[in-house]
């Protein structure tokens, strides 16, 4: 009985804190309801995707505490369900990126998509402007092209903004796929779930991840805050993470995927803006390194594309609380994303003199 009883108490404990997934008519049911990640992600032999029609709610999400109600259109994406065909007096721009673009800590219309959206409307013109958010948590450059070519084209977008952050060379960490379906228990309890999430992730880490977060150990005492060679070395050693992007072999692989963006660009019709998301260590050092933004900058101009850097917006707020962690922005950042994304759209893409470019 005292077993039980401290069973019943962790279980408890677990179901306030823990995150779980569950679907969003059975949310507010009670404490029984199962929880089941496969309701909203599904992982295909191209990566992860979100699950079309999908309505969940995620309940005490880890990074912002925060239950969000998360609702997945047709095509796959956080976002309102889209017309087959595009009006004429709409502007249509597809944002893909990774989970800082997906914002799944946020509610939809606290992320920078929508922000940015609602400074856009009404367009100059008299258009209506509609960002489709294109965001799937852990993937890269190559993932982010697919989720377009499967299912982002069928939103006849006028531009598609690719939101690139600093490790999107490198393929996904994929972890969450050594997690496995959910078994009965697991899908029932959370302290089963959290138990056996920690078990998983303590052998994976062992087994292949441990020289991704090795940087973890070299921030010590922030003399990479001051001393730029200090600098450097934590990028090494964050070289299969964020320090992937202050590697000069890994732009090999985002020239690749720059070049195919380029042609699908030709083939159907829309225009490129590449905007560039800064780690939280650039942002919080006492010197300049954009290092991997001026490597984005280059390419992105050699194919045609507009660039955006956030690198100077983030410094420019520099003492405020900005990110949950190393790379995910809260909700006030996100506001003023929002803000230089719509700012950048108008002038670049719906001036009336830009009209020709």
């Amino acid at each position: 009985m005292s077993l039980l009883t401290v069973l019943c108490l962790l279980e408890a404990w677990f179901r306030a804190r823990a995150t779980r997934v569950v679907a969003a008519r059975l949310a507010d049911a009670g404490f029984l309801v199962q929880s089941d990640p496969e309701l909203l992600i599904r992982s295909t032999t191209r990566g992860r995707r979100l699950v079309p029609g999908a309505h969940v709610r995620i309940l005490n999400h880890r990074l912002s505490g925060l239950d969000i109600d998360m609702q997945i259109n047709s095509l796959g994406f956080r976002d309102c369900e889209l017309s087959p065909r595009k009006s004429p007096g709409e502007f249509r721009a597809l944002v893909l990126g990774d989970s800082i673009t997906w914002g799944d800590y946020l509610p939809a219309e606290a992320v920078y998509v929508e922000q940015a959206e609602r400074r856009l409307n009404p367009s100059l013109d008299g258009r209506r402007v509609e960002l489709i958010n294109a965001g799937v948590g852990d993937v890269g450059i190559r993932e982010e092209l697919e989720i377009l070519e499967e299912s982002g084209l069928a939103a006849q977008p006028d531009l598609v903004v690719l939101s690139f952050y600093v490790n999107d060379s490198r393929p996904p960490w994929g972890f969450a796929g050594e997690i496995g379906r959910p078994d009965w228990l697991r899908r029932h309890s959370a302290l089963a779930a959290e138990a056996y999430r920690a078990f998983r992730l303590e052998r994976w880490i062992k087994a292949q991840g441990e020289e991704r977060f090795v940087w973890i150990y070299g921030l010590g005492e922030g003399q990479w805050k001051r001393d730029p060679a200090a600098f450097d070395r934590l990028a090494w050693m964050a070289r299969y993470d964020w320090g992937a992007a202050w590697q000069p072999e890994s732009w090999s692989k985002v020239e690749a995927e720059l070049a195919r963006l380029r042609r699908l660009s030709a083939r159907h019709g829309f225009r490129v803006l590449v905007v560039a998301f800064p780690v939280r260590f650039q942002v919080e050092t006492e010197f300049l390194d954009d290092l991997p933004q001026r490597e984005l900058a280059k390419r992105a101009r050699e194919n045609g594309f507009g660039f955006l850097d956030l690198l100077p917006t983030f410094r420019s707020h520099r003492g405020e609380k900005i990110f949950f962690d190393h790379c995910h922005p809260g909700a006030e950042a996100n506001v003023w994303i929002g803000e230089a994304l719509a700012r950048h759209i108008r002038v670049e893409y719906l001036a009336p003199e830009s009209a020709g470019r």
